[in-house]
């Protein structure tokens, strides 16, 4: 269990309102929501900006990869990727796999997609699958740059891109027998 502590805040009344209409709608209590709100500002909002990240609406960036050739946008997603291990010093202090899949999968929220992590039916594996919703272009982009990302890290990884959606499988290592 997470130690806790109880604090008092003033906050004006309005705002009180609109959090208790938000934990309403999510079905999920003002505190829950609360601590949603911090862990999303300490994990995200803070660092985010300070690392050069910024938000972009999603018609404005398929248009820029779809004017893009796919040469340019590999060798984009490569340098992007290959400066990423600063991005996570500063946030985390260390360059892991957990860092970085924990720094992306914040990003892919904040960025409206939708991420999640499946079981591998093989041993050793994870299994991630992003819907993105912006087409091919971007999905070229974000394959070569999640693998560059996680054999950065030291991990082999298979990034399949369809359209809207990449399918993300990281091999770990196999334990070392003595």
């Amino acid at each position: 269990m997470v130690e806790s502590t109880s604090v008092t805040f003033r906050i004006p009344d309005s705002k009180l309102e609109n959090l208790r209409k938000v934990a309403d709608e999510k079905s999920i209590s003002l505190n829950t929501l609360v601590n949603n709100i911090l862990d999303s500002y300490l994990e995200w909002d803070y660092h985010a900006p300070r690392v050069g990240f910024a938000p972009m609406q999603k018609s404005v960036l398929k248009d820029l990869f779809d004017a893009a050739t796919d040469e340019t946008i590999v060798q984009i997603a490569i340098k992007a990727a290959d400066k990423f291990r600063d991005e996570l010093l500063m946030i985390y202090g260390k360059v892991d796999l957990e860092s970085m899949l924990s720094f992306t999968i914040n990003r892919t929220n904040r960025s409206g997609f939708i991420i999640r992590e499946f079981e591998s039916a093989e041993e050793g594996k994870r299994r991630l699958v992003m819907q993105h919703d912006v087409g091919p272009k971007w999905a070229l982009f974000s394959k070569r740059y999640i693998e560059r990302l996680i054999n950065n890290v030291g991990y082999p990884a298979k990034v399949e891109a369809v359209d809207n959606t990449l399918i993300i499988e990281i091999i770990r290592p196999s334990p070392v027998s003595s």
